[in-house]
């Protein structure tokens, strides 16, 4: 309807907020607008555990698509190939959230200082505690603060990390030079991030697999945290989209061309999640055990993920950039 600006899962949605007299948190998304709705959308610090990067089998594919070996993790690869021997490197990571990816860095020993900038001051205080908590508040820093204020101070790093927040970015044509601001001449702009459909309006050929994975699993798998059962993936509205964070996906099926024009490219490594991603979520609490039987499903869903690749392709990127030279 109206290129999907909204459907009939919006109807559905809201007929079952209705009937749980729970309404506030639809109403508060209509009063809050613009980049105030992302900052109250990304002030959440909870995990979810019910999303794929919560299954530990899921982590070891990744680890095994981007580097090779299942027990390596792209800090560590990056790390060793790309960044040895130094151990004295400025970094700089977007949108850090909870600082979770960056203590994962930081662990590696290259940096002197890694700092994580977002937009949501709860996420900037926890990763903060976090760092300190673990024993690495002398190399992790975190504040709240912007890509234009920082380019704009002229402040400049040795590498630049964006973890699943650049397809937060829209006008990428411009964004993306003022990235590269941000990077000594020799710096290194590393990325592993969602480059699929743009407000996430998967394709028919992409819904088409990931519901037949998910008709092929056992109803006590496809169990939502609220009980119910979850039997389709859909395509979200973009109206829904909008109202739940006005920045995700935002120009995400450019970010991949993007990237390839503005920066030279060492090295891409794509790792699926055109199936798994919308399969498992909200469902992927069903699979944490590492029980051998749940093992042995996801070996089938891994299976499955890559039959369909080659006709839907990757959703997710791992790749190792460098500035291009001026002129």
């Amino acid at each position: 309807m109206l290129n999907n600006l909204v459907n009939r899962h919006d109807a559905d949605r809201l007929l079952r907020k209705v009937r749980k007299l729970d309404l506030d948190p639809v109403l508060a998304k209509l009063r809050v607008r613009g980049g105030a709705r992302v900052v109250q959308h990304w002030s959440q610090v909870d995990p979810s555990l019910t999303e794929w990067w919560a299954i530990p089998a899921v982590i070891k594919r990744w680890n095994l698509l981007m580097t090779g070996d299942a027990e390596t993790s792209f800090p560590q690869y990056v790390a060793a190939k790309h960044f040895a021997p130094r151990t004295d490197l400025r970094g700089l990571s977007l949108g850090c959230g909870t600082g979770g990816n960056e203590l994962l860095w930081a662990r590696t020993g290259a940096f002197s200082l890694l700092e994580g900038v977002d937009v949501a001051p709860e996420r900037i205080d926890f990763a903060t505690r976090t760092a300190a908590e673990e024993g690495l508040g002398d190399v992790l820093r975190f504040r709240v603060t912007d890509v234009n204020r920082m380019t704009a101070d002229g402040e400049r790093f040795d590498v630049l990390l964006g973890l699943q927040s650049l397809h937060h970015f829209d006008h990428l044509d411009e964004t993306l030079p003022r990235l590269a601001e941000l990077i000594e001449p020799d710096g290194t702009f590393v990325v592993d991030e969602f480059v699929g459909p743009t407000r996430f309006q998967w394709t028919d050929a992409q819904l088409d697999a990931a519901n037949a994975l998910l008709a092929e699993l056992p109803e006590e798998r496809r169990r939502l945290a609220d009980g119910r059962i979850k039997h389709r993936v859909v395509r979200p509205s973009r109206l829904s989209m909008v109202l739940d964070d006005p920045s995700e996906a935002v120009d995400a099926a450019a970010l991949l061309p993007g990237l390839r024009r503005h920066f030279e490219v060492v090295e891409e490594r794509p790792y699926g999640g055109t199936v798994l991603h919308i399969a498992f979520s909200g469902i992927a609490h069903n699979f944490r055990d590492g029980r051998p039987e749940t093992l042995e499903l996801l070996d089938r869903c891994f299976a499955a993920e890559d039959a369909a690749l080659p006709e839907v392709g990757h959703d997710f990127v791992a790749m190792v950039c460098r500035k291009r030279s001026a002129g």
